[in-house]
């Protein structure tokens, strides 16, 4: 899902989706070699806080050869901390193949969207 939002994925009604994770595969074309990659945080509102909506709080970069069926767990994050609007640069480790996001427990609800939880990105940058 796309538009106004940036990349918008659906909304939950709690924010630990560890049963059914939210997943979002990048495809570069060809297996990659992914030194880092970089997440824009959603700007254009605050949570009801005033930090940064929907950014992910648990997550992992997983990398899956062409053609592959399995996948290789690249970083796990844990307790992202609120990014407060500043985009966050993950290094990865011997990282090649096409890469998924995967989101286990997502991150405080936009004020205009309170009880609903979302995994929401303005951009992702792979380098």
């Amino acid at each position: 899902m796309g538009g106004a939002k940036g990349y918008t994925s659906n909304e939950f009604t709690s924010a630990d989706v560890a049963a059914n994770p939210v997943w979002v595969e990048i495809d570069l074309g060809a297996d990659t070699d992914l030194d880092a990659v970089r997440l824009f945080p959603r700007t254009d509102i605050a949570t009801a806080g005033g930090g940064t909506a929907d950014f992910p709080a648990d997550f992992t970069f997983q990398t899956r050869r062409d053609g592959g069926t399995s996948y290789t767990t690249a970083r796990t994050v844990t307790g992202q901390a609120n990014p407060a609007g500043a985009a966050q640069t993950y290094t990865l480790t011997a990282a090649t193949g096409r890469l998924r996001l995967q989101t286990a427990r997502l991150g405080t609800p936009a004020s205009d969207e309170s009880g609903k939880w979302r995994r929401q990105l303005a951009e992702v940058l792979v380098r």
